[in-house]
This record gives structure tokens, sequence and C-alpha cells, in this order.
């Protein structure tokens, strides 16, 4: 590890450093709780075609791009977006926009650590029995008190919620590890906590895929009738106002399929039972199941983050970062598709029927459904307890990531020492956490404000910069060049091609969508709030305009990284086997 005063200027100990310290950054609520819901909610099958088309169109290329640039700007000195942008465009202007790939991961981490919370006092109250109950009912119950549901403050009233406590515990281990460094802290934790968080997640798996039919009264509710409905391409659902309720086996008999349609009309006596057979191009001509598909894999990959592109400036020259992109996406997509996947919708739909693994929402599923599932589990607890542990680990690799590019930032900028580096950074976090924590009214809404801006459309607009600056600043051969520097294998022909034309063509797509169904077809619940200046929306984004205000102030003070002169902008890479 080199050290150059207070600059820190680090490289990883190892390439497994880096690919374990950036499969953690990506393992999280996306990969446990987002992916299951949504292939839950979409019914698997056609979900997944579309999922892995956009992994390998939109997912690899912008991994590609983001290690790239972020490899060039740290071998130049800079170790975040405003810098590593300025070092290769050698644009005042490019410095100034990367202040966004900082300030987006530093308040996406605001609320993240809030939900940190979340995990790590539901594997306390998990342990210790406070989740052992009867309903559904008493379960959402328990997740309102505790997250503060009922109203602005009521997170910390203690009587009722010992949220504040654990919000508490996680702030205080991820700023430790920030604290001790990129090696001796980020990369030590995620070097032991990656496999531990992957055993814990194979022996819950395995527990789930041997649960065959947990209640003989519901002879659909099995482990293979989950996969299933996670992986078949089409399949028969029964239908209650529009909302799907059952799958009918595919082996199911006449006789069979008779009794599931009379058993569920004794449910819903109400309301009309409707048998839907969807097929596989009925489910790909949905257009909200691509768009869907798409935007999870910005959350898989932590796409646009600015988190790959701060870890990426840590690997040394001759490092072959092709091939360590490729491999923290693989150990991202095992977690997420060949585990959670597999243990989590099985489990719902085994347990509690297809109507609870299809109708929750990410926090839903998380928090309401699978505490139901464990409860009703044999030994339910002792995996209920490793599985929001395994959580936890997972949302802190991930939290430390997402803050490290602001402390880079405050490090390189003002030449800062580490610790004062993390006591600024801190603060920020602090108060902005603290916002989210207080103002839990109105449907979590400081979260969901904070998700919407920063979690949503400034990944989209992220993303995009680095696709100009990759193409049309940079220049598309010269990133290749660099991608290329000691990769052990070629890389693929029609890259750049797909770079240029395919790959920013999705993005525009995906973002063009996204803004035209929240804002022209129905306004969002979010824009809705701030129209109406709801204080719970405007004191988030007011912190959030303060934040990138005084990093832009930092930005303009800064003696570094002033020079604009262009060297060594096409000298050939070298070929050095990794190592």
């Amino acid at each position: 590890m080199a050290s150059d005063n207070k600059t820190q200027t680090e490289t990883w100990n190892s390439g497994l450093g880096a690919v374990l310290a950036v499969a953690g950054s990506a393992v999280g609520f996306g990969n446990f709780l987002r992916f299951p819901g949504l292939a839950a909610q979409y019914g698997g099958g056609a979900f997944m075609i579309a999922y892995f088309t956009a992994f390998l169109l939109l997912g690899i290329p912008l991994c590609w791009v983001e290690w790239t640039i972020g490899r060039r700007g740290g071998v130049r000195g800079g170790h975040s977006c405003a810098s590593a942008f300025m070092l290769i465009s050698h644009s005042h202007v490019w410095k100034y926009l990367g202040v966004l790939g900082v300030m987006a991961p530093l308040c996406i981490g605001m609320y993240y650590l809030y939900l940190e919370g979340w995990t790590l006092g539901y594997a306390w109250h998990t342990a210790v029995g406070d989740l052992n109950l009867e309903n559904g009912e008493q379960f959402g119950s328990f997740f309102g008190d505790f997250v503060g549901a009922g109203g602005d403050g009521s997170a910390y009233d203690l009587s009722r919620s010992s949220m504040a406590l654990f919000f508490g515990a996680a702030l205080l281990v991820n700023f430790y590890l920030l604290y001790r460094g990129v090696t001796k802290g980020i990369e030590w934790f995620c070097k032991w906590s990656m496999p531990v968080l992957l055993t814990t997640a194979v022996i819950v798996m395995v527990r789930v895929l041997t649960l065959d039919t947990p209640d003989p009264a519901y002879p659909e509710r099995n482990v293979n009738e989950g996969l299933g409905y996670m992986w078949n391409t089409s399949k028969t659902i029964l239908v209650v106002e529009d909302k799907t309720v059952q799958m009918i086996p595919a082996s199911a008999t006449a006789e069979q399929k008779a009794e599931l349609i009379t058993r569920t009309q004794k449910v819903y006596p109400a309301a009309e039972v409707k048998e839907v057979h969807i097929s596989l191009l009925q489910g790909l001509l949905n257009p909200d199941l691509w768009l869907t598909a798409a935007g999870q894999i910005f959350y898989s990959l932590s796409i646009g983050f600015g988190t790959v592109l701060a870890y990426a400036s840590y690997v040394a020259k001759r490092k072959d970062i092709a091939l360590c992109s490729l491999t923290a996406n693989a150990a991202n997509e095992v977690v997420e598709v060949g585990i959670a996947g597999m243990m989590i919708v099985p489990a719902s739909v085994a347990l509690l029927g297809v109507a609870a693994a299809a109708g929750a929402s990410t926090f839903g599923l998380g928090f309401t459904v699978l505490p139901q599932v464990f409860a009703n589990m044999p030994m339910g607890q002792l995996f209920g307890t490793l599985f929001f542990g395994l959580l936890g680990l997972a949302a802190i690799a991930s939290s430390m990531s997402i803050v490290q590019p602001s402390i880079a930032f405050m490090e390189e900028f003002w030449n800062l020492s580490r610790t004062q580096s993390v006591v600024i950074v801190g603060v920020f976090v602090f108060v902005g956490a603290g916002i989210v924590s207080w103002f839990t009214g109105d449907g979590l809404i400081a979260l969901s404000t904070l998700d919407f801006w920063a979690g949503n459309l400034l990944l989209y607009v992220i993303s995009a910069l680095y696709l100009i600056l990759f193409r049309f600043v940079w220049g598309t051969e010269n990133g290749l060049r660099e991608l290329g520097r000691g990769a052990q294998m070629p890389l693929p022909r029609g890259l750049g091609f797909g770079i240029n034309w395919i790959t920013p063509a999705i993005l525009i797509l995906i973002f063009g969508s996204w803004l035209y169904k929240n804002i022209f077809v129905e306004t969002c619940a979010e824009i809705q709030n701030l129209m109406e200046l709801k204080v719970g929306a405007v004191l988030p984004l007011a912190w959030l305009a303060f934040v990138t205000l005084f990093m832009c102030f930092v930005v303009h003070t800064s003696r570094r990284f002033h020079r604009t002169d262009k060297t060594a902008e096409n000298e050939q890479p070298e070929r050095i086997p990794f190592s």
C-alpha cells in the first residue's frame, strides 16, 4: 500500500480485494429484496429473459465504462468522479459535472444507513423471539411501529420502537470502518464478510429448497411451484380484481384445478375469480416489464452510484480491470439470481402462497412477508436471524462503498487527512439520515423523496455523463485501449459499437419512459409532495442542495486539478499478465 502524505494515494492489496469490494458494494437490498419482489410481481420467466438481456446490453458495457474511467483517473491521482472527469476531459466544466457523481451516492447513503438499521434491528428481534407473531396484520403493525410509520418522529419513541438504537449502531460501524481506510477498513471487511454472507445465504437457501409442501391442506403451495412461478416462461394464474392470487400447477389434473378454483372462490366470495393464461410472448410484449428489468440492473450492479469508479481508481495500472469487472458482476448475479431469487420467491410461495409473493412491495416483501415465512418455517427463528444478519452484512458493505467517494473527494480536493474527511462527510450523512429517520409519516416521505430524486433520476443522469465522457470527450478508442491494458483475453468484437450506439439507445429509452410515466401519465407522489410543499419532501432536497453547493465550493477553492494540459493521451498500453 502506497501513501502520499495527506492525499492517501492507495491501491488494493490484491485483485481479489477489489473484486470483493465491488461485489460487496453491489450486493444489498437490491439483490435480496428488490429483485425477488420484481421477479414475483412480473411472473418470473419473461422477466428473467428481459433481465438478462438488459444485463448483457446495458449492465456489462456500463460497468466496463465506469471501471475504465475510474482506473484512468486513479493512475493520474483522482479517486472521485469530479477529479476523474477533470483528468480525462481536461475541462473545468466536467469537474463540476463530476460533483453529481459524488453527491448522488452520498445522498443515497443518507437513507441507506437508515435501512441498514432496519436489518440489524430485525436480526435482533428475530433472534429474541419478538417476531413470533400470528398473522400478517401483526407483522405489518410491528414493521410500522419499528420504522416510525405512525408519524414524524415516532421512530425515536423508544417505548414503541428500538430503531434509533440500531440506526446509531449502523452509523458507528460504518464510519469506524471508513476511518480505517480502503485497505484496513473496506477491503478487510469485505474479505471476510462476503464469504460469511455467501455461506449463510447458501445455508438458508438449502433449508428453503428442502421445505417440500409445508401444509398438506394447500398442495399447490410447495417449493417446486415456487420455482416454477419464478422460472416458467408461461403459466396459468387465477386473478381477482386484477391481482394474482394463485397459480395453477402445470401438472394439475382437471379435478385438482377445479378444486383450487373453488377453494380460491371461498377466500374471495364477493369477487369473480378469473383463470388467465399468460404466454411468453404476452409477457415479453409488456413494456413495463422491460423497463423494470433494465432499471433493476442499475441497482444490481451499482451503476451510476460512483462507487465502482471510486473503487476502480485504486486498481493498479497494469491490473486486468475487464476481468475484475466481469468477476464482480458474475459474483453479484450468483447472489441475486442463484441465491436470493432461489430462496425468497420459493419460500414465499411455499409457505404463504402466490398472492403473498406477487403482491408485496420491496419493503413489504422484506419486512412483512419474509418474517411471516420464517415464523411458519421449522426452525424459522434461527434461519430468520441468519437471513437478516446476512442482509445486515450486505448493507454494511454497500453503505461503506456509497460513502467512500465523498471521503476520497474531500481528501483529494482539500488535501485533508482521512480523519478530517470522515468527520466532514460524517456530519453530512448524520444530518441527512436524521432527516430521513425523523420524517417517516406520509409513507416514509423523506426516504421516498431522496430515493426518487437521487436513487433514480440522478443515476440515469450520471450514467449518461459516463457515456458522453467515454465516447465524445475521451474517445471510445482511447477508452477501450485503457480497458484492454493488462487484459488476459481480447475484448469482445463489437464492444465499441455497443457502447457507442446500443447502450445509449437503451439508456435513453429507459430514462425517457421513466420521465413520461412519472410526470405525464400520472404525477407521482414524490412530485406531488413537492408541489404541496410538504416539509418531509422539501427539507431533504434542501439539505441535498446545500451539500451540492458545498461540494462545488470545495472544487472552486481547491488548489488541485486545475491543469488542463493533455499528456500521453495516445500512449499504447503495456500488456502485462494479471497477478
